[in-house]
């Protein structure tokens, strides 16, 4: 009994708990988005750019990413991150930040933080799909 009361307080600890947090401006419609531009990070050494836009477009929206100086013309949403990862015996992301700004005015449309600081760490993919779900739902 005391075996089994130790191994899921063990676990519970080891778990971590994850939280998303987002905000959207409310008059801002992401319907009427269909192209989107990442911004790369030159710190950025696990291609999250790369995954935000192949989320992208699984979810029918044209994507690319790079660096502000190569923005094509035609572009809705700008979105930019920061990645935080640590080390583990292996390396994990334990929290991403995602800003959307207009690209026309550069004004943000919405912001979303997605934290998950346990060993036990979820995909960066299911955390980009989670933030992306709260933008586009």
């Amino acid at each position: 009994m005391l075996r089994c009361l130790l191994l899921a307080l063990a676990a519970t600890i080891l778990a971590g708990c994850s939280s998303l947090s987002s905000q959207q401006n409310p008059a801002v419609d992401f319907g009427k988005f269909k192209s989107y531009y990442v911004e790369h990070r030159l710190t950025d050494n696990h291609g999250i750019d790369q995954m935000i836009v192949n989320d992208l477009r699984q979810r029918g929206l044209a994507a690319s990413c790079g660096h502000l100086t190569m923005i094509p013309e035609k572009v809705d949403v700008i979105i930019a991150y920061e990645d935080r990862w640590t080390w583990d015996f292996k390396s994990y992301l334990i929290e991403l930040n995602v800003i959307a700004r207009n690209a026309r005015t550069n004004k943000m449309i919405a912001t979303a933080t997605y934290r998950h600081p346990g060993p036990l760490s979820k995909d960066p993919e299911v955390m980009i799909a989670k933030i992306l779900d709260g933008f586009l739902k």
